[in-house]
């Protein structure tokens, strides 16, 4: 068994919920991708990962997803 991790977007999924994973197509007012169709932003993998795919990681230690970026300015590395 594998263990997998899983970064959460603090402004858009701060309680860290991770919705089934599947496809779907985009309805009316959602964002479109698997991983933030219903606002709540995530990515699989280590911070490292995050960084490279445009999340931001601030010097309190929070994670911020690369749609909430233009709404955080503060406390950025």
């Amino acid at each position: 068994m594998s263990i997998r991790k899983f970064i959460f977007c603090d402004i858009c999924n701060p309680q860290g919920m991770r919705p089934i994973e599947f496809r779907r197509s985009p309805r009316e007012g959602e964002r479109t991708g698997r991983r933030i169709s219903d606002g709540r932003a995530w990515i699989e993998g280590n911070v490292q990962i995050a960084v490279d795919n445009g999340w931001l990681v601030t010097s309190d230690g929070r994670h911020i997803c690369p749609t909430c970026k233009p709404i955080d300015h503060e406390n950025t590395l």
